[in-house]
């Protein structure tokens, strides 16, 4: 039997709403929904603030059943960002989390071409939905 230690956050409720800036990119968690947290990010994911993004989201998780990533006010999206959703994509499995991934045309741009198999749950876009009514 292999012993291992992990990282096991609780939320802080002070820092729940708290706006972070990470170089060129601002976070935001919001629990508006029991079980929920949506977390907001604007700006630009790169090389710089890639693991902040992903160790921001490990914070904000602490007993939800539930997380939003909203990327839709994303400027830009680099190659580390997108090794962060996967790292998010990790750290949701290990706390028993179910998220979604919400994203805009550049985000999307990016993930057709680093995610053609739909690993990470990106939400069908209200454009999308709509046509296939």
């Amino acid at each position: 039997m292999t012993m291992s230690t992990s990282r096991v956050y609780r939320a802080d409720p002070e820092s729940v709403g708290k706006r972070e800036q990470h170089h060129r990119a601002a976070f935001t968690a919001h629990r508006d929904v029991p079980m929920t947290v949506t977390v907001t990010v604007e700006g630009e994911i790169d090389a710089l603030n890639s693991r902040e993004l992903a160790d921001y989201v490990q914070r904000h998780i602490a007993g939800c059943r539930h997380v939003v990533i909203d990327l839709r006010l994303i400027d830009f999206l680099g190659t580390a960002g997108f090794a962060a959703l996967h790292n998010i994509n990790v750290i949701c499995s290990g706390s028993d989390a179910t998220w979604t991934l919400q994203a805009g045309r550049q985000v999307r741009r990016l993930l057709a071409i680093c995610d053609p198999e739909g690993v990470l749950p990106l939400e069908k876009s209200q454009a999308l939905l709509t046509a296939v009514r």
